[in-house]
């Protein structure tokens, strides 16, 4: 082979290899690749990555080419005074051997004489702001002078190596505390879940036990108001997510268990859904089941004076980044020139109009003898306005 395609050759593995590190993400698949290429590129049998213990005191072979089983990811040398991996690693340099039956400045370990080597390269591996990593060792079955042109190649092929290694684990550090943190996030969220079910229940027993009409009244209202908090959290626990949660298995339970407390079925009323299967984050999903529960309470409390109806839930998505909710009842609407809601507190109409602006949407309201409407339209790519 010509100097000049040998200089191809080589040009090509290292383009191989840096189009490689570009696309993987997986070290293992990096460094074996990184094996078989230079093995390649130097034509020879065996190459191997060896990784320095954070102990200092002995190598890993984490990586190899053309080994043995029971070398790779197995293997350890200890960095001994006379090891050829451990002079390479400390003078910082690469180091060559020729023939390791003619060399009398190293010992070598039994496998490499098992497998037959006889000619071997060591050059160090560093990461930025040359920190040892290890080494990458070539080794040949034939005596060999490695001359100027395979060290200059192995420089530069180690000089790339490096950084790859130090982008992959920083990588794997970073993903790790990923996990880490979703882990704790979704006990934070299971025992959010948990404590709102305990206040459900202590405001719930404290209704029950109010002494007038009108307190048990605004109790049992805050008590399902905290029932909504708790359904996010219990969506996103279940769903074992952190960031979204499903439109349609959050607002569905929502909306059936307000009609079992409020017992629609002895009144006749019938919960009516066409919700679509929408992902929504917790910051949106919170105010959409306030609003929820508040028209739907109010609209069981007020609209129908004990007579049949229906309470219709839908969603309408136009596109991806937008939802629009109705919410509506066939009773008999709106009070004429109402503005503060359907009876009870009072604070319905006000309390809708602020849930909605948290997300960015204006509510619209309908109302005639025939029910009330009121039309959401959510934009979920927009970033929430401040508080």
């Amino acid at each position: 082979m010509t100097k000049a395609d040998l200089l191809i050759r080589r040009q090509k593995v290292l383009g191989d290899f840096g189009e490689l590190a570009l696309r993987c993400e997986d070290l293992d698949d990096v460094l074996l690749e990184a094996c078989r290429l230079v093995g390649e590129a130097l034509d020879t049998e065996f190459a191997k990555v060896m990784e320095i213990d954070q102990d200092g005191e002995s190598l890993l072979v984490r990586a190899g080419f053309g080994w043995q089983t029971g070398v790779v990811n197995q293997l350890r040398l200890p960095m001994a005074d006379k090891s050829s991996e451990t002079y390479s690693a400390a003078l910082g340099e690469p180091v060559i051997v020729q023939d390791i039956q003619a060399e009398q400045r190293f010992e070598f370990p039994q496998f490499l004489k098992d497998e037959g080597v006889r000619a071997m390269v060591n050059v160090p591996i560093l990461l930025p702001g040359g920190r040892h990593y290890g080494l990458l060792q070539v080794d040949a079955r034939s005596p060999r002078e490695f001359g100027d042109e395979d060290i200059a190649f192995l420089r530069t092929y180690t000089a790339i190596l490096g950084p790859v290694i130090d982008r992959l684990h920083k990588a794997h550090s970073l993903k790790l505390a990923l996990e880490k943190n979703q882990r704790l996030l979704k006990e934070l969220q299971h025992r959010v879940k948990n404590h709102l079910a305990i206040i459900t229940g202590l405001v719930g027993m404290r209704a029950r036990n109010a002494a007038s009409d009108d307190a048990r009244a605004e109790l049992k209202a805050v008590e399902e108001r905290i029932e909504t908090l708790r359904l996010v959290h219990d969506q996103l626990h279940q769903a074992e997510m952190t960031e979204s949660l499903s439109l349609r298995t959050y607002i569905v339970p929502l909306v059936e268990n307000l009609c079992r407390a409020h017992d629609c079925a002895a009144a006749d009323l019938e919960p009516m859904f066409e919700v679509e299967d929408i992902d929504i984050t917790p910051e949106v999903a919170v105010p959409i089941g306030l609003v929820v529960n508040e028209f739907i309470t109010n609209s069981i409390k007020h609209a129908f004076n004990q007579t049949p109806g229906r309470l219709g839930v839908k969603t309408v998505v136009a596109d991806p980044g937008h939802v629009t909710l109705h919410l509506s009842d066939n009773g008999k609407g709106l009070p004429e020139g109402a503005q503060e809601g359907r009876g009870g507190s009072g604070s319905g109409m006000r309390l809708i109009d602020g849930l909605a602006r948290q997300i960015g949407a204006e509510p619209h309201w309908s109302s005639s003898q025939d029910g009330t409407e009121l039309r959401l339209e959510v934009n979920l790519g927009e970033k929430l306005p401040e508080r």
